[in-house]
């Protein structure tokens, strides 16, 4: 009988530890992400979760040209940007965990899910405009909002990923940092969506190159107007970022900015509505990217040139659109 209660204490005092684990510790209301997961031990700090955002994610390091061509710290220059649903997640490491470690341990855990890394640093190197800098892009420049993060420039390291998969790819990042004996963590995840799925399917820069390399064109769907207007949705702003990418890299290409409508509404109200969108994308490309007019020509086609049937919402989201067309020399 002794042993037997000596016995159940025991197990009572495991399951204490157990129930007390640093996940019970995690905000109401937040979880993991399914695909990206956490550090074993550690416990949400910080969470946001939006049915669609847009999030860059760097491909290369920040430095002092980037930040003075578009005044932000991740832009077109070093980073691709991702539309979809988004999440960013806070975490504290468990006690004597180190920034190095988590990032070794998510980097073999997304590679086994099918994750390819895009980009790495540690320390200085993530940032030659000073260690801060990194920190200061993540929290200050997001849309996702702050979590709870101290930024200590010589122990921080990043890692960015994305998993290609038919129904719309998934980029993931990982910052952490060691603070006070333990590992803080930031993660952010964007699911983005294939086309047929209604929703944006983000293009960069070297997909707009390979598209046009292959057919002369690339369709776009980043960029949004709105209403029955030629107003440019600022949720427009990482593709047009990629379109002054493009063009800055190809500089003896010209192109033609193509606005296609679907079938709603009459066939002259829709050309000259198309008309008109063309037009602000080569001025804002112009007036806030510095592309020469020279090199841009609006076309609206109105609802001329449909990809898809008008007679479903799913074709008509496929018909609006924005192409770029090149000229030939």
């Amino acid at each position: 009988m002794i042993l037997t209660l000596r016995t159940l204490v025991a197990t009572l005092l495991v399951l204490s530890i157990l129930g007390g684990s640093s996940q019970a510790k995690d905000l109401p209301g937040t979880a993991d992400h399914p695909l990206v997961g956490r550090y074993d031990g550690s416990s949400i700090t910080g969470y946001a979760e939006r049915a669609f955002e847009e999030v860059r994610f760097l491909n290369g390091p920040i430095t002092p040209q980037a930040k003075r061509a578009t005044g932000r710290y991740m832009n077109g220059e070093n980073s691709v940007g991702a539309a979809g649903r988004a999440w960013r997640i806070g975490y504290d490491g468990p006690a004597d965990s180190s920034a190095l470690d988590v990032m070794k341990t998510f980097e073999a855990s997304l590679a086994a899910k099918g994750f390819s890394e895009i980009y790495t640093c540690q320390g200085a190197v993530c940032a030659d405009m000073g260690g801060a800098t990194l920190y200061v892009a993540l929290t200050d420049e997001s849309a996702l909002g702050k979590v709870p993060l101290h930024q200590v420039p010589d122990r921080q390291t990043y890692a960015s990923f994305v998993l290609k998969r038919t129904e719309g790819d998934v980029y993931a990042s990982i910052y952490a940092t060691d603070f006070e004996g333990h590992a803080e963590i930031l993660i952010d995840v964007v699911e983005t969506a294939a086309i047929d799925t209604g929703r944006i399917e983000f293009v960069d820069a070297a997909k707009m190159a390979s598209d046009i390399g292959d057919g002369g064109r690339v369709v776009l769907y980043g960029i949004l107007f709105d209403f029955d207007k030629a107003t440019i949705s600022d949720t427009s702003k990482p593709t047009l970022d990629e379109i002054a990418k493009f063009m800055t890299s190809n500089p003896s290409f010209n192109l033609v900015v193509t606005s296609h409508t679907d079938a709603k509404g009459g066939f002259d109200y829709n050309l000259e509505l198309s008309q008109r969108r063309a037009e602000a994308v080569v001025d804002a490309l112009v007036k806030t990217y510095g592309i020469p007019a020279a090199r841009l020509r609006p076309f609206g086609a109105g609802m001329a040139a449909p990809i898809a049937s008008n007679e479903t919402e799913a074709g008509r989201s496929k018909n609006r659109r924005v192409e770029l067309v090149r000229v030939p020399n």
